[in-house]
């Protein structure tokens, strides 16, 4: 009985390192070589190492040699069936989800970066240009783009008179694919706004970033602070971050204590969706596995499958996590997942900016504080330990895209202007305290 049960352990045991060792195999010689020559060699391995694994089990037990190699053709099979459907089978697609992503709304201009990549801009142009520095946008992402909706809110400054600029960042909507996916780092970002500048002669603009895109606006401000006349923050952490600390700081236990939830929105539970709801586990494995390998082998491009794949996987994942609701799997906004993966690694590693920032005089900044956001108030609090002018307006009912409910794009348009022409904020929010705390 006891023999029975250790070889059984043993056999269990020898079936999961077998397996584990498929999975690195192939990991191991997917990127030298094509998927399907990997699947193949992985296979023939596995059957080798199976079949005599299982020989040395039952020598160890005593129970003599099998007549057939049944364990290493039924484990075998296992996984090459396994295999064929992750790496051979391709998952959803914005395409063959019918996914309608709708363009900017604007003809964009093309303009060469630093390295010599195409960026399309897009211009508001007003019939009567203001005398006031002019507005430049960055999207949130990595790996995003303005939506309709940014541009529906954008025309409100443009119809007080600001000429406004936003662009598609290398490789999203219609900036085409740069030379190499090396340019995807957070000091090409930063370049890349300052590129604009120079092409359209700009030596001072207001700028407004939202989310991921406040990590390049502080970062262009620490190398190119006299460009910056003022800084709307929409929604982002002074440094890159979701979480309670930052990178290159040590561990802030004590911060970390203060630093509360964001409240949730309760009349979107019952219509809260998750992954599951959306993908496969098939397609699951496919996409994390793949994504993981590049980021473990630190590659700059994916291992197996088409790019369209993965940001269909990448933007469902973000939009489900950001609060977002697709419908029947259809999703209107579409990120660059090679830029997302890579960009974040970058700022992961990028050195501290932040003692320069703290020196210098640096321009007023605004934070915008929705009340269903996705940054904490005590993260956005941390601004004023960076800038030495900021202010905050807090959004009620507002979430992520605070622009996206009628109250939110008034407070956004309207404290935006009075905060460009450097006049006292309608609704300036001046205490320390959580506005929206967590609702028990």
């Amino acid at each position: 009985m006891v023999k029975n049960i250790l070889n059984f352990v043993v056999g269990f045991l020898f079936t999961i390192i077998i397996v584990l060792l498929a999975m690195v195999s192939f990991g191991l010689l997917v990127y030298p070589l094509e998927v399907y020559l990997s699947v193949l060699i992985t296979i023939a391995l596995t059957f080798v190492l199976s079949y005599y694994s299982n020989n040395l089990r039952r020598k160890i037990f005593r129970f003599g040699h099998g007549r057939k190699p049944v364990y290493a053709i039924v484990l075998t099979s296992l996984i090459a069936i396994a295999m064929v459907a992750v790496f051979w089978i391709p998952s959803s697609t914005f395409e063959s989800t019918h996914s309608s992503v709708k363009p900017y709304g604007i003809k964009p201009e093309y303009i060469k970066n630093h390295d010599g990549d195409k960026i399309a801009v897009y211009i508001h142009r007003p019939d009567k240009p203001n005398k006031l520095a002019p507005i430049l946008f960055i999207s949130g992402g990595p790996g995003g783009r303005p939506s309709t909706k940014v541009k529906d809110y954008l025309d409100g400054y443009m119809k007080l008179g600001y000429v406004v600029y936003t662009f598609d960042p290398i490789g999203t909507g219609s900036s085409p694919m740069p030379k190499s996916n090396s340019s995807f780092t957070i000091a090409d970002e930063v370049e890349n706004v300052n590129d604009i500048l120079k092409h359209y002669n700009l030596s001072q603009v207001n700028l407004i970033a939202h989310s991921y895109g406040g990590n390049v606006a502080t970062r262009f401000i620490e190398k190119y602070t006299e460009k910056v006349n003022a800084y709307l923050a929409v929604d982002t952490a002074p440094i890159y971050s979701m979480q309670e600390n930052y990178p290159n700081e040590e561990q802030d236990s004590k911060f970390a204590k203060t630093v509360e939830s964001t409240r949730e929105n309760k009349t979107d539970l019952k219509a809260a969706q998750s992954l599951t709801d959306f993908s496969s586990l098939r397609e699951r494995v496919r996409m994390f596995y793949g994504t993981g390998l590049m980021q473990i082998l630190e590659k700059n491009y994916i291992p197996y499958g088409e790019y369209s794949e993965y940001d269909y996987f990448i933007s469902l994942l973000i939009s489900i996590n950001s609060g977002g609701k697709p419908t029947d799997g259809k999703l209107e906004n579409r990120l660059y997942s090679t830029s997302n993966l890579l960009i974040t690694k970058s700022l992961s590693e990028s050195p501290d900016f932040t003692k320069e920032l703290r020196i210098k005089n640096t321009p007023p900044v605004l934070v915008i504080h929705p009340e269903f956001g996705v940054v904490p108030w005590q993260i956005h609090y941390k601004y004023k330990e960076f800038f030495s002018n900021t202010k905050f307006v807090t959004v009620p009912g507002a979430d992520h895209g605070v622009w996206n409910s009628k109250l939110g794009s008034k407070i956004l348009l309207e404290d935006g202007d009075l905060f460009f022409r450097s006049e006292p904020l309608s609704n300036e929010y001046t205490s320390k305290e959580n506005p929206f705390p967590p609702v028990k």
